[in-house]
C-alpha cells in the first residue's frame, strides 16, 4: 500500500483511484492526460495496491491505461484533436472489455456513460466496437475463453415475481446513493487525515487490510472470487448482513487511500450481497417463497452499478456477459431500471461525475454542470 500511494503523490497524483473520471475530464478538454508518467504508474501502483488486498478492481485501472494508450498512439501519429479523442474513447472502451471479457458492455459504457462528451460519429463509434473487440479477442488468446464469472445458471423466474425485482432495485437505489455520498466523504476524510500525517496513515490502513486478509478474507479483496462463493456455498442472513456491511467500509476506505484501483468489481460483489440480503429477508415473510436466492442476487449486481454508475444498460450487459445468465434478462432489466429511478428521484448524481467535479474543485476549476 504505501508502495502505491508513494508511486502515486511522487510521480503522477492523476493516477489516484478509477481513473474513469479523468478519462471523462480529458474527453471533456479539462483534464490533460500525461500517458508517459501515467502508464507506469498506474500498472505498477495498481497491482501494487490490488495485490494488497484493498478492496479494489482491476477494471478503473484498465480504462485508465486504455485511453492513455489510445493518447499516446493519436501523439505518435500526430492525429488532431478530434481523432485523438476517439482513439482515447475507444482505448477506454477496451480497457473495459478486456477486465471483463465483455465487449458489448466496453462498448456500450463508452457511448452510455461518456455519452456527455463522446461525438457520435459513424467512425467514432466504429472505432469503439473494432477497439473492444480486439482487446476481448486478446484477452482470450492470452488468458483463455468463458465467462469472468462462471456461476449457476438461473432460469426465467415467473412473471409474478417481477414485482419483487421491482422493489429490489427501488431499495439497491437508496444504497447507490448512499454509497455514492459515503464515497465522497471517506475521500474527504481520508485527505484530511493523510495531510496531517500521509504515512502514519498509510501505515494504519495497510495494517488494517493485512489483517483482514488474515481473519476475514471475504471483506478484502475485489470480490469476483467472493460473487462466486456467495452463489455456491449457503450463507445465513446474519452472515450476509455483516459482510455487506463490512465490504461497504472496507470498499469506500480502500478508495479513499489514492492508489490506483477501481470500484467496479467492489460494486458487482456489494450488489450480490445486496440481492441475497433481500431474498433470505423475503423468505422470512409469510406466504412468500423464493426459489432461487441467487437469481435475485444477480439481478442486484447489475442493479447498483447502473445506481451509482447511472448507466443502466451497460449494468445490464455486463452482468449477461459476466454471468452468462441470458434467461435472466427481464428482471435484470426491471431491477437495473428500478435502481436508476429511485436513485434520480432522490437526487443522485453519477459516480464518476461526482469524483471529476471533486477532482475539478482541487484543481481550482469549476464543477462540472
Amino acid at each position: 500500500v504505501a508502495l502505491a500511494v508513494w508511486m502515486v503523490r511522487r510521480l503522477a497524483p492523476e493516477a489516484a483511484g478509477s481513473g474513469i473520471q479523468e478519462i471523462e475530464g480529458t474527453l471533456q478538454g479539462r483534464r490533460r492526460l500525461g500517458w508517459k508518467r501515467l502508464l507506469p504508474v498506474k500498472f505498477a501502483g495498481g497491482a501494487a495496491g490490488i495485490a494488497s488486498g484493498l478492496v479494489l478492481g482491476r477494471e478503473g485501472p484498465l480504462i485508465h491505461m486504455g485511453g492513455a494508450i489510445g493518447a499516446m498512439f493519436g501523439a505518435f501519429v500526430r492525429f488532431d484533436p478530434h481523432f485523438r479523442r476517439i482513439l482515447i474513447a475507444s482505448g477506454a472502451g477496451a480497457g473495459l472489455a478486456a477486465a471483463f471479457n465483455a465487449p458489448l458492455a466496453g462498448i456500450l459504457f463508452v457511448t452510455e456513460e461518456m455519452r456527455n462528451e463522446f461525438r457520435y460519429t459513424f467512425v467514432s463509434f466504429q472505432s469503439v466496437v473494432v477497439a473492444c473487440v480486439s482487446a476481448t479477442i486478446v484477452n482470450d488468446l492470452w488468458l483463455g475463453e468463458g465467462l469472468s464469472l462462471p456461476i449457476q445458471t438461473f432460469a426465467a423466474p415467473p412473471l409474478g415475481d417481477l414485482p419483487l425485482y421491482a422493489l429490489l432495485g427501488l431499495l439497491i437505489g437508496v444504497y447507490g446513493v448512499l454509497f455514492n455520498g459515503a464515497l465522497l466523504k471517506s475521500l474527504d476524510g481520508m485527505a484530511a487525515v493523510m495531510h496531517r500525517n500521509v504515512w502514519l496513515t498509510v501505515a494504519a490502513v495497510g495494517t488494517t487490510i493485512g489483517l483482514i486478509v488474515w481473519f476475514v478474507p471475504e471483506a478484502a479483496g475485489g470480490g469476483e472470487r467472493l460473487i462466486e462463493s456467495l452463489l455456491r456455498d449457503e450463507r445465513t442472513l446474519a452472515a450476509v448482513a455483516l459482510l455487506l456491511l463490512l465490504r461497504s467500509i472496507t470498499t469506500v476506505g480502500s478508495y479513499s487511500v489514492g492508489t490506483p484501483g477501481g470500484i467496479f468489481a467492489p460494486m458487482l460483489a456489494l450488489g450480490t450481497l445486496s440481492g441475497l440480503l433481500f431474498a433470505k429477508l423475503v423468505a422470512l415473510v409469510p406466504f412468500v417463497s423464493v426459489a432461487e436466492p441467487g437469481a435475485f442476487a444477480v439481478a442486484a449486481m447489475g442493479a447498483l452499478f447502473a445506481a451509482t454508475v447511472r448507466a443502466p444498460v451497460t449494468g445490464v450487459i455486463l452482468v449477461l456477459e459476466l454471468t452468462g445468465n441470458l434467461e435472466m434478462a427481464l428482471p435484470i432489466i426491471v431491477t437495473c431500471l428500478l435502481a436508476t429511478f429511485a436513485a434520480e428521484a432522490l437526487g443522485g448524481r453519477p459516480v464518476y461525475r461526482l469524483l471529476l467535479d471533486r477532482t475539478l474543485r482541487r484543481a481550482g476549476k469549476p464543477p462540472d454542470r
